[in-house]
């Protein structure tokens, strides 16, 4: 027994145990090849429980990871964290590619600040590689995750330090490209008029016009999610009340249906006039859809079966559109009765249907006070949780016109030159 009569060590099996009692009972907590190892164990376990910095097992932080990504690509214990195989694969990629080269296997409980200064230091090489300064803050965020779910899990939990570390200043890149978030490029309105005008008018000319028509009409009026577009289903578009009713989403990398969605305030119904032209639209696609796949519960519906379009045929219709529209330039290659394509350039490149989520709710925004819509509306027309979500994704785009501009300033300036004597 140790000197302080919590610990005992004991010769088993040619090994050198170290028992403690826990929950009244004397529990194996270690064992080592030679008694010297076991007492050195003993001594810093003692310290260390003393000042509440281990619990009674050292966990291997790689091990953890390993355990807490695994866990996150199987879907994690709250799927509306990780709804996608993709994100859940992000967890393991960060690990093999950032963590494992660069973070030294250790205690988990030893882990805090200074460790996360010194891996931030190698991976970033001191500032020498700009180009990695936002995939360590995605790192440090899902480390965060991982350091929260040690807690939940009661490996450890006094993670403080790492928690509060975030990356020097000196090592922020001083290009903004390399620095910032990419920012959605935001369709002008009067391209945006000019192509509903152009699907509209060509809606019967074959399945893909059709399509360019269904797509960009629901994301003009109700700027959904494009997993919410693709999972939308006839049954949830009420015509004679006025509403459609957003209760899930189409998960394209598992081919299924979730009624699981990013957050609660996805699951929504947005409404719209039923004498106006949304209606109108909205009666055609769904007396399109109806005729042409009858056998489908989806609005937006595969040639073939019973799901949904596929994302590859979603984009290809979305950038063959644009491209006709002039708004990209497209490589286009056949290849096994198939036509792939590559995009040369494209202002809405990596936004291609974001960028009118961002149209409406910047549109939301920009006449809040005119329409007297809440906070709350607002939030609630876009599926978000908090409006604070919305206003600060979607509320510093400026939707004018240059003459819009030129006449604000002209009613700014008059206004101004009121108020003080001008030198003639």
């Amino acid at each position: 027994m140790t000197k302080d009569h919590k610990y005992w060590i004991r010769n088993k099996n040619k090994k050198f145990v170290v028992q403690k009692i826990i929950d009244g009972k004397q529990k194996q907590i270690a064992d080592f090849p030679t008694r010297a190892l076991a007492e050195k164990y003993v001594e810093k376990h003692r310290i260390a429980a003393h000042l509440k910095k281990v619990v009674d097992k050292e966990y291997s932080f790689h091990e953890l990871y390993l355990k807490f990504a695994t866990e996150k690509q199987q879907g994690g214990r709250n799927i509306k964290t990780c709804i996608t195989k993709s994100a859940g694969d992000r967890y393991m990629a960060h690990f093999n590619l950032y963590i494992k080269p660069n973070f030294e296997d250790c205690a988990v409980h030893t882990i805090g600040g200074a460790k996360l200064k010194v891996f931030i230091e190698k991976l970033l090489d001191f500032g020498n590689k700009p180009e990695l300064y936002k995939t360590a803050n995605l790192v440090l965020a899902n480390l965060r995750r991982f350091f929260r779910w040690c807690a939940a899990n009661q490996y450890y939990e006094n993670f403080q330090s790492a928690l509060a570390y975030r990356i020097p200043e000196q090592f922020e890149p001083r290009d903004s490209k390399l620095r910032d978030k990419v920012k959605a490029t935001v369709i002008n309105p009067k391209d945006a008029a000019r192509l509903l005008q152009f699907v509209w008018e060509h809606r019967e000319d074959d399945y893909k016009f059709s399509y360019a028509c269904m797509i960009f009409h629901i994301l003009f009026y109700f700027g959904f999610r494009r997993s919410e577009i693709l999972g939308l289903k006839k049954s949830q578009i009420n015509i004679a009340q006025g509403y459609v009713d957003i209760q899930g989403a189409w998960d394209s990398e598992n081919n299924v249906y979730r009624t699981e969605t990013k957050n609660d305030g996805s699951k929504r119904l947005v409404y719209f006039d039923p004498d106006g032209r949304a209606a109108v639209v909205l009666k055609w696609i769904l007396d399109y859809s109806n005729k042409t796949f009858p056998a489908s519960d989806y609005v937006v519906a595969a040639t073939r079966g019973n799901n949904p379009l596929s994302n590859f045929m979603f984009r290809k219709v979305v950038y063959a559109t644009y491209e006709q529209l002039g708004m990209a330039k497209i490589k286009w290659q056949k290849s096994n009765n198939s036509h792939k394509f590559t995009i040369i350039s494209s202002v809405f490149k990596g936004c291609m249907s974001k960028t009118w989520r961002h149209l409406k709710a910047a549109q939301l925004i920009k006449d809040q006070q005119k329409l007297m819509l809440s906070d709350n509306y607002i939030k609630d027309v876009m599926g978000h949780d908090l409006f604070e979500t919305t206003r600060n994704i979607y509320g510093d785009h400026d939707l004018l016109e240059t003459e819009e501009h030129h006449s604000i300033a002209a009613k700014i300036e008059a206004a101004r030159n009121k108020q003080v004597k001008l030198i003639n």
